[in-house]
């Protein structure tokens, strides 16, 4: 039995559309704020969401810390997230870069994983962050946009 392609791309582009309203009512005096000590700012959250985009989807890691350097205004951030998102749709929209099995090291450790369940373990990774930044946004008394549910 052949499974039936399930097409994620469209509701994932809302969501990062979403993201990027985010980062547009974010105050620039509060890029580098957090909740406390040992938390990410979100300026770290948002650079974390392209870098880990970035380094699931091609296998070529980069550093948080080299994205955050160059994350240095809120447009530079959404450069990145759409970058990164530029990444993720050429990775979902290739069927055989789906159904390939990745593998290599990591850390000293041997991995193994489908582009299925890698694109689900990062599309799970934004939305988890993409709530990050909800939770800033409300502890900073920000209104945000109502931006949904994709």
């Amino acid at each position: 039995m052949t499974a039936a392609r399930l097409d994620i791309i469209d509701r994932w582009h809302q969501l990062n559309d979403t993201i990027l309203q985010l980062v547009d009512v974010i105050p620039d005096d509060k890029l580098d704020w957090s909740p406390q000590d040992g938390l990410w700012s979100l300026r770290e959250v948002l650079s974390h969401i392209s870098a880990t985009r970035g380094n699931w989807m091609s296998m070529r890691p980069r550093s948080s810390e080299e994205l955050l350097a160059q994350a240095r205004t809120k447009e530079n951030i959404k450069d990145q997230l759409r970058q990164s998102w530029a990444r993720v749709e050429r990775f979902l929209s290739d069927q055989e870069t789906l159904d390939r099995v990745w593998e290599g090291e990591r850390d000293g450790q041997h991995f193994s994983y489908q582009g299925h369940w890698i694109a689900f373990h990062v599309l799970e990774h934004d939305v988890h962050h993409r709530a990050d930044v909800f939770h800033y946004l409300a502890l900073l008394g920000v209104a945000h946009p109502d931006v949904g549910t994709p």
